[in-house]
């Protein structure tokens, strides 16, 4: 009975955690990429990600040394403030991997979070991201999009959902 109750509160710490560490990391990773689009920075630096236009799984990792630093942050923060468990620094980082690779793969599949988690980006949400260049592009969120929402950087995106929803293809330039 003992190792039970250890178990479930082990695991409640655990999931605990890791949704702080989600909120946070896509919190200080939107800023961050968002000034990763700044004119200079997106010459200089972030233009190297983008020079995939259409990304895939491997894109995710492709970035300028700079960028990978400046954005890496995002990742470890959370658990550099909370000290976890080896096994929930683990757990994080496969997560992270996975929706990073996941986002970049540039397929929906049936099985994508986004179909399950209403504020979950998912490929469709940063193959549009991919898809216009420099600085205009919007949807700068991790994981989730409630960063885009709030600060309506994703109305692009919203447009060509909406269209896409009466069967109307667009063209990116006039977004």
């Amino acid at each position: 009975m003992h190792y039970s109750t250890t178990a479930v509160s082990l695991w409640k710490v655990v999931l605990s955690q890791i949704i702080f560490y989600f909120i946070l990391e896509d919190f200080v990773f939107y800023w961050g990429h968002r000034i990763l689009h700044t004119k200079w920075l997106y010459k200089h630096v972030h233009s190297v990600h983008h020079e995939y236009a259409t990304p895939f799984g491997l894109t995710s990792e492709y970035a300028h040394p700079a960028e990978i630093l400046f954005l890496g942050f995002a990742t470890i923060v959370g658990p550099a403030i909370t000290g976890p468990h080896l096994m929930t620094l683990w757990l994080w980082m496969v997560l992270r991997v996975l929706e990073t690779v996941e986002a970049h793969c540039g397929y929906h599949f049936p099985w994508s979070l986004s179909n399950f988690i209403p504020l979950y980006g998912g490929a469709d949400f940063h193959d549009y991201h991919h898809r216009l260049l420099y600085t205009k592009s919007g949807n700068y969120s991790s994981t989730f999009v409630y960063m885009d929402w709030i600060f309506g950087t994703d109305k692009g995106y919203r447009k060509l959902k909406a269209l896409k929803s009466f069967g109307i293809e667009d063209d990116p330039k006039q977004m």
